[in-house]
């Protein structure tokens, strides 16, 4: 065989393993934060939770519910909220929050930190059974007694 011929074979050849190469992996969006994982919760313990709803009378009256707790979290620079989720279908139903945290991107001193949580929103429903928080995956509290104050 002359030299043409081989190099012809030689570049078909690797045109072949080529097409058989795995396509690279597809974009899922943005990379999660480095440094932590995505579903890890910061909170260290958690205590006092409390839930009431305030079902005063008056002109523009509206159902709130109010929840405070205090969890423990590793540094002074967090944020934390809680955020409002979805709710079970007993009736009175149990409704589940979430609660979401953000370092602070500046350096903080590594000591354990008790911060308050509290949450004050529309209350969907005028009772409870329970209310559900969670943060990571995890259960933080479960509070049964939602009391109503009117």
């Amino acid at each position: 065989m002359n030299l043409a011929w081989k190099a012809l074979l030689l570049a078909a050849g690797c045109l072949v393993l080529l097409a058989c190469a795995p396509p690279p992996p597809a974009d899922d969006g943005p990379a999660p934060e480095p440094g932590r994982p995505v579903a890890q919760c910061p909170v260290i313990d958690s205590r006092g939770w409390t839930s009431w709803i305030d079902a005063m009378p008056g002109l523009d009256a509206v159902l709130t519910l109010h929840i405070s707790g205090e969890v423990d979290l590793p540094t002074p620079g967090y944020l934390v909220e809680l955020v409002h989720g979805p709710a079970d279908r007993m009736i009175p139903p149990g409704q589940r929050f979430s609660l979401v945290d953000r370092a602070s991107p500046r350096m903080a001193v590594q000591a354990v930190t008790p911060t308050p949580v509290k949450y004050a929103g529309k209350a969907t429903y005028p009772a409870y059974r329970e209310i559900v928080i969670g943060c990571g995956g995890r259960v933080l509290a479960r509070i049964d007694r939602v009391e109503v104050a009117q």
